[in-house]
């Protein structure tokens, strides 16, 4: 391994003054630098790791509220798609209720109706996408959350144990 980083390299690698500014935006970025950081320096910008917990907590439920929006807004959407073509669907029935169609016509709002009910399948397998995806964003950002704090925690283990890789 080349030459550790200084607290003043590390300070202006993050942007910041001094580890008290530290950012729940600029925390992955710290974490990422800390096996390239002096021991001293390391131990210093650990002191923070209080806030880091706090910050992780505040990310994580930022993004929660965030998918909860996401997905009450799809709700709502396609909640109004079904009923819009509910509503064509009931026009067309009461349509057919009526004498006087001919063969053609009623094979015509036959069609239309199809039509519809496809359209409604496309929506729902649109929807179904969307919740997937969804979920596999979320377990993404939650995995990679952990993934941060458990190479923190590496950190912090040959930090304090010793260990070193030079």
């Amino acid at each position: 391994m080349g030459k550790l980083l200084n607290e003043e390299a590390v300070l202006k690698i993050l942007n910041i003054t001094d580890f008290c500014q530290l950012t729940k935006q600029k925390i992955p970025q710290m974490i990422s630098l800390l096996d390239k950081m002096e021991p001293e320096v390391a131990k210093k910008a650990l002191e923070q790791f209080p806030y880091f917990a706090d910050a992780m907590k505040e990310l994580l439920h930022d993004y929660h509220e965030s998918l909860n929006k996401a997905y009450e807004t799809n709700a709502s959407s396609v909640e109004s798609y079904y009923h819009a073509c509910s509503t064509m669907i009931e026009a067309l029935q009461k349509k057919m209720e009526q004498d006087g169609f001919s063969f053609d016509e009623i094979k015509y709002i036959i069609e239309k109706m199809k039509e519809i009910v496809d359209m409604m399948d496309k929506k729902d397998s649109e929807n179904k996408n969307f919740i997937g995806n969804m979920a596999m964003i979320g377990g993404a950002v939650v995995f990679g959350i952990g993934c941060l704090c458990l190479g923190a925690l590496g950190s912090l283990g040959s930090l304090f144990h010793g260990d070193s890789t030079d």
